[in-house]
């Protein structure tokens, strides 16, 4: 996949999940690079989404609130891509990008409870839609 079309699926996953709450995130620093997956829910008639990023370089939640129907004020999945020599807008306590950093995607979510995870890869599964 190109940069050019990652950053157009990002963008598409972000926009498909932004009317979703957040129903709980899950850290886990026992496999190589950590993953954090953000599990949304919408309700009955839509599916379900997990946005999964591993490799973590980056990861910031709160304030810490009950998640279960924390609403998403706005979502963003951006590509942060090796060719572009600073930081978009937004990332916090990254500091200066050092030569020869990877390709990162980063995942932000507003709301209540503001979460920003950096990673190398991302993934976004949706759940089958239960028929009303």
């Amino acid at each position: 996949m190109t940069a050019e079309s990652l950053a157009a699926a990002c963008e598409q996953a972000a926009a498909d999940l932004g009317d979703h709450f957040i129903e709980r995130v899950l850290v886990d620093s026992s496999k190589e690079g950590g993953e954090v997956e953000v599990f949304l829910r919408y309700g009955p008639g839509r599916p379900d989404a997990v946005v999964s990023l591993t490799g973590i370089r980056h990861f910031a939640a709160g304030p810490f609130l009950e998640t279960n129907g924390a609403f998403i004020d706005g979502i963003s999945l951006n590509l942060i891509a090796s060719a572009r020599p600073d930081r978009p807008e937004g990332p916090t306590r990254l500091g200066p990008r050092p030569p020869r950093t990877p390709d990162v995607v980063r995942l932000s979510v507003e709301g209540p409870m503001t979460i920003e995870v950096v990673g190398r890869t991302v993934s976004v599964a949706l759940s089958e839609v239960e028929p009303q």
